[in-house]
């Protein structure tokens, strides 16, 4: 499934999922079968699975990260496609997040359109960023060192997304080529 379209974070979630099950059972088996075979740990077959153990330790770092991840609901979805004009367009992405040093911030929806990006941001706010204010901030910052200037919109409720979706004009030729760029470019900044 690509990055941007709706349900992507859960099938990431699954595969990472399944990749941590194969990886630790590679180990188990691994170290099985070493000790097994030749009655001790001390053999050149431990190797697999002690270098398995590396690529195992990422995915469960990964999947950490993603767990707190709150998707839209398939309600939630449907009634976006109901309202939004242009919901089956490029210009709505879904699963956005983008990885920084502090963590993770996650969007389950947004729309990269004519010289904006509005974000739906459903995970509440907490020490970090304990208002809307100081969040847009935060995503201004890893946005600054593009060339193409942005405004930000960040948004806290299905239905002032929606409404603010709706007032963004359709893109003008001198935006759809750099949607594009800023689309793929904050696709690379997270999982």
């Amino acid at each position: 499934m690509d990055k941007g379209k709706y349900g992507y974070i859960e099938n990431h979630k699954k595969k990472l999922l399944i990749s941590i099950i194969v990886l630790g059972l590679v180990i188990i088996v691994g170290v099985f079968f070493s000790v097994a075979l030749f009655g001790t740990r001390k053999n050149l077959f431990i190797v697999l699975p002690i270098l398995t153990c590396i690529p195992f330790a990422k995915q469960i770092v990964l999947y950490i990260m993603c767990a707190n991840f709150k998707p839209l609901s398939k309600e939630e979805y449907n009634i976006i496609n109901k309202k939004i004009d242009y919901a089956n367009s490029n210009d709505l992405i879904y699963d956005l997040s983008f990885s920084r040093y502090e963590g993770i911030l996650y969007f389950p929806v947004a729309v990269i359109r004519n010289g904006r990006i509005l974000l739906l941001y459903n995970s509440g706010f907490k020490k970090k960023y304990p208002d809307n204010a100081s969040l847009k901030k935060e995503i201004e910052n890893s946005l600054v060192n593009r060339k193409d200037s942005y405004v930000v919109v960040l948004t806290t409720s299905l239905k002032e997304f929606i409404s603010k979706a709706n007032s963004i004009k359709a893109p003008t030729e001198e935006f759809i080529s750099r949607d594009k760029k800023v689309r793929n470019s904050l696709f690379e900044l997270g999982v």
